[in-house]
C-alpha cells in the first residue's frame, strides 16, 4: 500500500490559494474605486459645491447630470453667495422650475474641454435651450457670460466640470423680449414700439433671434425716463417724433456682446452714426455718460443675457 498517495491539496496550498483570491479581489475593488465619478457624484462629494448641490437636489436634475456627455459650468459656494443665494434655504424657497432652468442653463449637451474652445466670443446653446456666450481671451482665460472659469476641465465619467465664479442668469429670449418682460423697463418698451416703423433696423437688431449679430443695450429704467425732460411720460413717448426718438435709442446700443467684465474705462462706439459713450469702470460700479449728459449714468443691473446680446439697465437717459 502506497502511503504517499495524495488525497487533496495540503494546508500550504490552500493558504496560498486563499491569499491569491484575496489579492485578486482587492485589485478588482481598487479598479472600481478608480472609475471617475459622474458630474452629479462630483458635485455631491466636493465641499465647494454645497449650494449647487442644494440647487440640483431641489430641481431634481441629479439623474439628468449623470447621463450622456455633458459640460457643467459649476458655480462654487462663493459664486452663489455673491449672487444673493447664500444658503440652501434661499435656494429651496425658489420655484422648482426656476431652479431647474437655472441649473440647466449652466449645462451643455457635449463634453467641451477648455482647449477645444476657439479664441474670441462664441455663442453656445445650453441644456435649458438658452444661449450663453463663451469668451476665450488671447491669454487663454475663459469666461462664460459675466463669469470667469477659475478651475477648468475637472474630469468626470460623463463629461467635464468647469468651476466658475458667478451664478449665470438664464437668457429668456431676444433683447426685445427681455426688455418687454422687465417691469422696470415699460417706458423703454413703449419707446421701441413708437420707433418700430420709423427705424425698423433698430427693432430688427433687438429682436434678431440669431446670435450671429449680437448687440448690447444700456437700457434706461422707467425712473430714468421719468427724470428726462423729453420722454418722461407714456404720452410724451407716444407723441414724440419717431426719428428723434429712434436716434435717442440708437445712442444706447453698441455692437457686439459686452458683459460687465469686458467693459473698460474709455469710449465705445454706438449704433448712432459717429457717436461714442464714455465709460468709467471700477471695482464698485460702472458708469456711462453721453456727450451732453452733465453727470454719468450708473449701471444698476448688469448682465441680463438675451439670445442675441446683453442688457445693462442704467439710471439716466443718455444724450448724444
Amino acid at each position: 500500500m502506497n502511503n504517499c498517495a495524495r488525497t487533496g491539496p495540503g494546508p500550504l496550498a490552500i493558504i496560498t490559494l486563499m491569499l491569491s483570491m484575496l489579492l485578486s479581489s482587492c485589485q478588482q475593488n481598487d479598479t472600481e474605486v478608480a472609475v471617475p465619478k459622474t458630474i452629479t457624484d462630483q458635485i455631491l462629494e466636493d465641499s465647494q459645491f454645497s449650494l449647487l448641490r442644494a440647487a440640483i437636489q431641489h430641481a431634481d436634475v441629479g439623474d439628468a447630470l449623470k447621463a450622456g456627455n455633458l459640460t457643467l459650468f459649476a458655480p462654487n459656494d462663493a459664486a452663489f453667495q455673491a449672487s444673493g443665494l447664500g444658503s440652501a434655504s434661499a435656494i429651496t424657497t425658489l420655484p422648482k422650475e426656476q431652479v431647474r432652468s437655472l441649473v440647466l442653463y449652466h449645462t451643455l449637451y457635449a463634453s467641451v474641454a477648455s482647449s477645444a474652445l476657439p479664441q474670441g466670443l462664441n455663442s453656445v446653446e445650453t441644456a435649458s435651450r438658452g444661449v450663453a456666450f463663451v469668451n476665450k481671451t488671447t491669454t487663454g482665460t475663459l469666461f462664460i457670460n459675466n463669469a470667469q472659469v477659475t478651475q477648468p476641465d475637472l474630469p468626470t465619467a460623463n463629461g467635464l466640470i468647469h468651476v466658475i465664479d458667478r451664478v449665470l442668469t438664464p437668457s429668456t429670449g431676444t433683447i426685445l423680449a427681455t426688455i418687454q418682460a422687465n417691469p422696470n423697463l415699460t417706458l423703454l418698451s413703449a419707446a421701441l414700439r413708437r420707433v418700430s416703423q420709423a427705424n425698423p433696423t433698430l427693432l430688427t437688431a433687438l429682436n434678431n433671434s440669431s446670435s450671429t449679430n449680437p448687440v448690447t443695450i444700456f437700457a434706461p429704467t422707467d425712473a430714468a425716463f421719468r427724470a428726462d425732460g423729453r420722454f418722461g411720460t407714456l404720452a410724451a413717448i407716444e407723441t414724440a417724433n419717431p426719428q428723434t426718438l429712434a436716434n435717442a435709442l440708437l445712442y444706447h446700443v453698441v455692437s457686439g456682446v459686452v458683459f460687465s467684465n469686458q467693459l473698460q474705462t474709455g469710449t465705445i462706439n454706438t449704433l448712432l452714426n459717429n457717436t461714442r459713450l464714455n465709460l468709467v469702470v471700477s471695482t464698485s460700479q460702472i458708469t456711462v455718460r453721453g456727450a451732453r449728459n452733465t453727470t454719468a449714468a450708473v449701471v444698476q443691473t448688469p448682465n441680463l443675457p438675451a439670445t442675441n446680446g446683453v442688457v445693462h439697465t442704467i439710471d439716466q437717459v443718455l444724450l448724444p
